[in-house]
């Protein structure tokens, strides 16, 4: 019977495992509304960025990221928060729900653009 309990847990850890490969889906209550995924925006221009945030449990509100980079805080569940110009390239913008000690809670969203 031990065997079998071994046998058991190692194919839940292995199970496990391919799960952490594939990538996270976007949470639904976080959402950028605009730029769309893949748009493509004027390189050297502002950029507004409309979202909606639902926050889970323990979240206080939420953090935008331009490039992994912190760009601001997001006080308000729904309006536009206008990003300094981008340079020419492909960028990423993430939204991430923090408590109201600045930890992420574990919501979290992204999108891509090329700013050319």
């Amino acid at each position: 019977m031990r065997r079998k309990q071994l046998a058991y847990t190692c194919s839940i850890i292995f199970v496990g495992a391919g799960i952490g490969a594939s990538p996270v889906a976007a949470d639904p209550n976080l959402k950028i509304l605009s730029p769309t995924d893949g748009a493509i925006v004027q390189a050297g221009e502002s950029l507004p960025v409309q979202y909606a945030i639902k926050p889970n449990p323990g979240g206080d509100h939420s953090h935008i990221y331009i490039d992994h980079k912190e760009a601001g805080i997001l006080r308000r569940k729904k309006a536009t928060f206008i990003l300094n110009p981008l340079p020419a390239g492909e960028h990423t913008i993430c939204m991430k729900v923090v408590n109201k000690a600045h930890t992420p809670i574990g919501q979290k969203t992204c999108i891509k653009v090329d700013s050319q």
